[in-house]
C-alpha cells in the first residue's frame, strides 16, 4: 500500500477574535502492518501552539479508484490523536470497519485545518493588519446582519481530491488531481469589501453587497501580478497586494480547476445542483435577474455541497490560467501565455448554457466590465 499523509493544522479562534499562528507538522510517516492485518500505524509530531479550543484531528483515507472518503468511528482508532505539541501515534484498524483499500492509490489524511478562514476587513483602507481567524463551524452564525458580506471575508476549506474536469464526465483522460487543500470564498468578493481595501470602489452596479466588477488588473496588479504562471507574485498596490501585506496569507485568485472542483463539489451533473437549470440556485438571464447585478448569497438555494454561492450566475468570476486548451493532470496552471484570461460561472446576463459547472469564456485581462467579478483562494500547504 502506497500512503501518503496529508497534514493541515490549522487553528480557531473567532471568540474574542483571538488569531493564532500555523503549527508545524514534521516527521510524517503512515505504514501498513506486514503481514497485512487491515491496520496501518500513523505517526507525526505537531510543533507550535494550537488552541485548546480545537477539536481532535480529523483522520480520513481516500480511495482514488473509487472516489470514496472514509472516516473512522471510534471504535477502530487507538493510540494518541491529538493535536497537541509533541510526537502522537495513531492505529486505525481498518478491516474492522470493513474496509480493503490494498492500492497504491490510497490517500491517507490527518488534518486540523478548521472549515473556515474569516478575515476582518473592518479597519478599512488605512489599517496595518486584517486580523485573520479560523472555525470549524460555520461562521456566519456567529454574525448579526449582514457583516460577513461586508466587513468579513470568509472562505470555506476545499480537500484535496480528483475529478473530472470538462464536460465530458465520462472521459477519463479529463482527470485532475488536486493535490493541496484550499480555501475559497464562500461569497464573490462585495463592493464593501473591495471598498475596505482599496478605499474606493469602480463598480457599475452599485450595492454594498453585490459583487463588485469592473476590475481585474487592480486585483492582482498589472506588473509583477501579470506574471502568472510563471510567478505567485502580485503588486504591492493591488487588492490582492494590500491583503496579502495585511494579513501575511498568500490569498490569490482560483486556478480554473481549482474553480470547477469547488464548484461541482463532487457532483458530475450539469450544475452542481442537478441536470436542468433552476432559479432556486443561480441570477441569470431567464430568471427574472432584472438585467443586473444581486446581493450575494440571496439565490434560495442554500449554495452547493459545499456551501458556496453564486458558484453559478451573477457574475463571471476570474481564475489565474491564460485561456487555452483545459490543462488535466496534477495541479494544472493552464496555458503558459496567452491573450485571455479565463472566466467561470456565467453572469446575470447569460444564458443557463453558459452558468453550468464547465462552461468557460475569456477576456483580455485589462478589460473591466460589469459581467465580471471574482472570489478569493488560498492553497495550503501539503
Amino acid at each position: 500500500m502506497k500512503i501518503k499523509m496529508v497534514f493541515c493544522l490549522a487553528c480557531i479562534g473567532l471568540a474574542g477574535l483571538v488569531t493564532f499562528a500555523d503549527p508545524q507538522i514534521k516527521n510524517v510517516t503512515a505504514r501498513q502492518r506486514f503481514p497485512w492485518n487491515g491496520k496501518v500505524d500513523i505517526s507525526y509530531e505537531v510543533v507550535g501552539t494550537i488552541p485548546t479550543e480545537n477539536q481532535p484531528l480529523s483522520i480520513s483515507v481516500w480511495d482514488k479508484t473509487s472516489g470514496q472518503v472514509y472516516t473512522p468511528s471510534s471504535s477502530v482508532l487507538s493510540g494518541d490523536a491529538g493535536a497537541g505539541e509533541g510526537v502522537h501515534n495513531v492505529v486505525w484498524d481498518l478491516s474492522e470497519q470493513g474496509i480493503k483499500i490494498q492500492s497504491q492509490n490510497v490517500v491517507f489524511t490527518v488534518e486540523e485545518c478548521p472549515l473556515y478562514c474569516v478575515v476582518d476587513l473592518s479597519g478599512g483602507p488605512s489599517a496595518t493588519s486584517y486580523p485573520v481567524t479560523y472555525s470549524s463551524s460555520n461562521p456566519m452564525l456567529y454574525f448579526t446582519g449582514n457583516n460577513y458580506k461586508m466587513e468579513w471575508l470568509v472562505l470555506r476549506k476545499i480537500p484535496a481530491g480528483s475529478f473530472i474536469m470538462g464536460s465530458d464526465q465520462r472521459n477519463e483522460s479529463h482527470r485532475v488531481t488536486l493535490t493541496k487543500p484550499f480555501y475559497i470564498g464562500v461569497f464573490e468578493v462585495t463592493q464593501k469589501q473591495w471598498e475596505l481595501v482599496m478605499g474606493s470602489n469602480p463598480s457599475y452596479y452599485k450595492g454594498e453587497m453585490r459583487p463588485v466588477e469592473c476590475v481585474y488588473n487592480t486585483i492582482r496588479g498589472s506588473s509583477g501580478g501579470a506574471e502568472w504562471p510563471s510567478s505567485s507574485a502580485v503588486d504591492s498596490d493591488s487588492f490582492l497586494g494590500r491583503l496579502r501585506a495585511r494579513t501575511g496569507l498568500e490569498f490569490d485568485l482560483p486556478t480554473e480547476a481549482q474553480w470547477e472542483y469547488a464548484c461541482r463539489a463532487g457532483t458530475t451533473t450539469v450544475y452542481s445542483y442537478g441536470d436542468s437549470a433552476d432559479e432556486s440556485y443561480m441570477w441569470y438571464k431567464q430568471s427574472g435577474s432584472s438585467y443586473t447585478t444581486h446581493d450575494v448569497g440571496t439565490t434560495w438555494g442554500s449554495g452547493n455541497k459545499w456551501g458556496l454561492r453564486d458558484m453559478h450566475g451573477n457574475v463571471w468570476e476570474w481564475c489565474l490560467d491564460w485561456y487555452g486548451t483545459l490543462a488535466y493532470g496534477t495541479d494544472p496552471k493552464g496555458s503558459s501565455s496567452g491573450s485571455g484570461r479565463v472566466l467561470r460561472g456565467g453572469s446575470w446576463s447569460s444564458s443557463a448554457d453558459y452558468c453550468t459547472s464547465s462552461s468557460r469564456i475569456n477576456n483580455g485581462p485589462s478589460f473591466g466590465s460589469s459581467y465580471f467579478g471574482f472570489r478569493l483562494a488560498r492553497t495550503l500547504s501539503n
